[in-house]
């Protein structure tokens, strides 16, 4: 009888390490918003003689800092082109609805709007760009405040 695995690892070959990934990739955020190397400390959350460490190739990086800077770099070079606002905020909506079982009616109390605002913005109907904008701030401020 065969035996069949359950996973498969993959792996590509390529001739850069992960220091010439992230460095690439650092440079074109410095090259596209001006960064600084304290402002990618930062937001990178990195203390600055890591990151000088890590623009050097010397030092180390774990796994799990790897992708933490790696996810940031993305989001940062190339996850905001590709929504708008009020599609993002519709994900994150969704999100509090489903993962909190939160019903229209708790979320419209919560953020301070009238309940068929939220589901007209759900529906994407047309509303008042103020309610708009409060349910965008709101809900983005609400995904983050139960998120942490």
């Amino acid at each position: 009888m065969v035996e069949y695995k359950n996973n498969v690892e993959i792996s590509f070959g390529t001739n850069s390490s992960q220091f010439d990934y992230i460095k690439e990739n650092i440079k074109e955020l410095v090259g596209k918003f001006n960064f600084n190397h304290q402002q990618l400390s930062k937001i990178l959350d990195l203390p600055m003689n890591d990151l000088e460490n890590l623009m050097n190739n010397k030092g180390n990086i774990s796994n799990e800092q790897f992708e933490k800077i790696e996810n940031k770099i993305t989001m940062l070079n190339f996850g905001f082109e590709s929504f708008d606002a009020k599609e993002r905020t519709t994900i994150l909506l969704n999100d509090l609805i489903t993962n909190y079982m939160l019903s229209t009616e708790s979320l419209s109390k919560i953020i301070n709007v009238e309940e068929h605002e939220l589901i007209n913005f759900r529906q994407h109907q047309l509303i008042d760009r103020n309610i708009e904008l409060k349910i965008c701030v709101n809900v983005i401020m609400l995904h983050f405040v139960l998120h942490n």
